[in-house]
């Protein structure tokens, strides 16, 4: 893996385990062109390629999440990885 790779997965880890991105997995998966949306992994533009939009949550409190691609598989891979439960 690269620095930025490396970077932005510490990055992911650290949203994931402050509540900043969530552990749920996506009911819905979604990419369509970029318009300049905000990389919920990132805190980056996009404003090129594809944004990946995930319908995240269960029941009343779902919530859209948009990422760039290279974000989305990192976090769909960190949220999978074992993490401390908090009460």
């Amino acid at each position: 893996m690269d620095d930025l790779t490396d970077d932005l997965r510490i990055r992911i880890h650290y949203k994931l385990e402050s509540g900043q991105l969530p552990y749920d997995s996506a009911t819905k998966v979604s990419g369509r062109p970029a318009t300049g949306e905000t990389c919920a992994a990132c805190d980056s533009a996009i404003d090129e390629g594809l944004v990946m939009e995930c319908l995240v949550g269960a029941g009343g409190r779902t919530a859209w999440v948009r990422f760039h691609v290279l974000c989305f598989e990192l976090w769909n891979d960190e949220r999978r990885q074992p993490h401390k439960q908090t009460a």
